[in-house]
């Protein structure tokens, strides 16, 4: 057979197609091989984050332009930056999550090593994964292709553990030792510190167990994060105080004079003004004067810029209120308005305001009732006071019964009825029958009773009547006046006294609220409203009285290092406020005003006259006896 030839020219073409394979092969080995540029964690964001509707009010791409005032702070979190603490004093809704997730995204794909998340308990952890952690995940390409679709079952993802090629990410609760028991740790974002408890078991401080967990590496860094509570108990306050102090200063669109967005300016006027003439909300330029629209915001924003206050400082501290909000984010100007005129003569609501809107901590305003003369609130009732409901509290001492009389009207103004002194041993039955006889005809909606003092009388007395609550005074500047209904449905489940349900109070909340509800009434100057408080010209309205009524103030004290604030008694008695304490917690626990406001208006409630004399039959006992004033 014929001899096959290979031509010459058909050689060359195969070596040619070889060498440009090896070329080729060359060109992947070097581009495995080939050190990737060190972004910063904004770069890493807006090239990779996405954001899931779960999550966010604007899903899909993650765009720092949106939120300009973010891009220095992530920054400052990168392996390139310096920093190594970075403090943020957010209010709500303004992207501060967002910036410890995409910090966490960023340390897993591009600058890998042992990372810890620190959320106030185990039981916000399980939450904050779920809601927040798991679908940047999932959603986010370059972290789901780094964790091969997120085997949830699989040993290296667990609900406080995530394994990555060259790190770790672990989960505690900060009311956890076992959470936070000892490993090296690189980075550590601690979320909403103001909720963390001061001591953690006997080991103290969870900040600075936290921080001994960093000291292997140089190169370290540590993100916390709040809205802050309480001026003087505020963790994310004192931080803040220890830093550079770095305020978002942004331009006046018509003088361009650079300022700080402030609710208030220094000199007392309003920055965020309302305008009656057109019901908008505008903002006043400190420098200049000229209303600013809320339109003009994004171009504000935009040429924005981070001023500190102490420069030299290392702690990098950011604050931002609920007034820098981006358009479709957060709050706007209007709402931020009607929050604030919803909250007036409400200490709740101002604390709310002042904390997660301006996101400022809270100095209570009811400090003390001193400087007031509180005598001049008495009052003779106008007729036909729309009174919706009736309220009554006990307080239980060793040798007497004292009962205050509350009639409500909407938006929980108040007119004290009576106050009514019942002598005798409460150990025995005699006192409690003049109570029954007391309160017999009083048309009484809900009665408290303090349990703090011979309970099993009161379980007694509570127990045969469906309006009557058995109530125990909690301290906590943190503890609601009365339970949300979950709480409370949950509580009930597990623990029971005698048979009689327990309700707690948290008289510190209460009277704070009381306090500033009476400062309010003294500058309304007897005009009323919501939140008022009202009492009457009669003789049990004494000096006394009122004495009781101002017997304490709050005040700021240390245990240690951690700052508490503590109610504390100036003078010796003071069962008068604490009658007024139980019957604003037995309105919100037994009495719907908003229903009860309907049903009037719809003529279906009569009002009730403070004025009017109760008629009620002849008490059983010729015992019984009211006694009106000091004792």
């Amino acid at each position: 057979m014929p001899e096959t030839v290979v031509e010459p020219r058909q050689q060359r073409v195969s070596r040619v197609r070889v060498g440009s394979d090896l070329k080729h092969m060359y060109g992947v080995l070097a581009d495995a091989i080939r050190p990737k540029p060190l972004l910063h964690v904004s770069e890493w964001a807006d090239a990779h984050r996405v954001l899931t509707s779960k999550s966010s009010a604007l899903p899909g791409r993650w765009k720092t332009d949106r939120t300009p005032y973010l891009r220095e702070i992530m920054d400052d979190l990168s392996a390139t930056s310096p920093v190594q603490r970075v403090v943020m004093r957010f209010a709500a809704q303004l992207g501060k999550t967002e910036v410890g997730l995409n910090w966490i995204g960023y340390v897993m794909s591009h600058a890998p090593g042992p990372m810890l998340v620190v959320v106030p308990t185990l039981e916000v952890r399980k939450r904050w994964k779920k809601q927040r952690l798991d679908p940047m995940l999932a959603e986010t390409p370059i972290l789901r292709d780094l964790l091969g679709g997120l085997r949830m079952r699989d040993s290296s993802h667990s609900e406080d553990f995530i394994d990555f090629p060259g790190g770790m990410l672990v989960l505690a609760g900060a009311n956890s030792p076992a959470s936070l028991a000892s490993m090296p740790i690189r980075y550590v974002l601690c979320d909403e510190v103001d909720r963390f408890p001061w001591e953690v078991g006997q080991e103290g401080d969870p900040l600075g167990l936290i921080e001994e967990r960093t000291k292997t590496f140089v190169r370290r860094k540590l993100l916390l994060v709040s809205t802050p509570t309480i001026d003087g108990a505020s963790r994310i306050d004192a931080e803040y105080e220890a830093s550079d102090q770095r305020e978002y200063h942004v331009p006046c669109p018509h003088c361009g004079e650079f300022q700080v967005l402030r609710w208030q300016h220094d000199d007392g006027r309003f920055g965020i003004v309302y305008l009656e003439d057109t019901g908008q909300v505008a903002y006043v330029c400190s420098a200049c004067g000229s209303l600013i629209d809320e339109r003009h915001k994004p171009q504000m924003l935009e040429r924005g810029r981070w001023v500190p206050r102490f420069p030299g400082r290392p702690v990098h501290g950011y604050a931002l209120s609920g007034l820098y909000s981006p358009l479709g984010m957060g709050f706007s100007w209007s709402e931020i308005w009607a929050q604030w005129k919803s909250s007036q003569g409400d200490s709740a609501k101002l604390k709310r305001f002042f904390n997660t809107t301006l996101g400022l901590a809270w100095r209570e305003e009811g400090e003390s009732l001193e400087e007031l003369s509180l005598l001049s609130l008495r009052e003779d009732y106008p007729e036909n006071i729309p009174v919706l409901a009736r309220t009554a509290f006990v307080d239980v001492q060793k040798d007497r019964l004292e009962m205050t009389v509350v009639d409500w009207g909407a938006e929980e103004e108040a007119w004290v009825f009576d106050h009514i002194i019942l002598p005798g041993d409460t150990a025995m039955d005699a006192v409690w029958d003049d109570l029954a006889d007391e309160i017999d005809g009083l048309g009484i909606d809900a009665l408290g009773i303090d349990a703090g003092f011979n309970a099993p009388q009161v379980y007694s007395f509570v127990s045969q009547r469906q309006w009557a609550y058995a109530t125990k005074g909690m301290p906590g500047m943190q503890r609601p006046i009365v339970e949300d209904a979950r709480t409370r449905a949950q509580r009930l489940r597990k623990r029971r006294k005698g048979g009689t349900i327990v309700y707690p109070i948290g008289v510190d909340s209460a009277k704070a609220l009381i306090y500033a509800r009476i400062k309010q009434s003294v500058t309304n100057a007897g005009k009323g409203g919501p939140g008022c408080i009202h009492w009457p010209k009669k003789p049990a309205f004494d000096e006394e009285y009122f004495l009781q009524v101002a017997a304490e103030k709050l005040v700021t004290k240390y245990r240690g290092t951690r700052p508490v604030q503590e109610w504390v008694q100036v003078r010796p008695r003071n069962e008068a406020l604490d009658c007024l304490v139980g019957n604003l917690a037995v309105l919100r626990l037994g009495v719907d005003l908003s229903g009860r406001a309907a049903r009037a208006a719809r003529g279906e409630l009569a009002r009730r006259n403070p004025n009017s004399a109760i008629t009620k039959p002849a008490p059983a006992s010729a015992a019984v006896r009211r006694i009106r004033g000091r004792m």
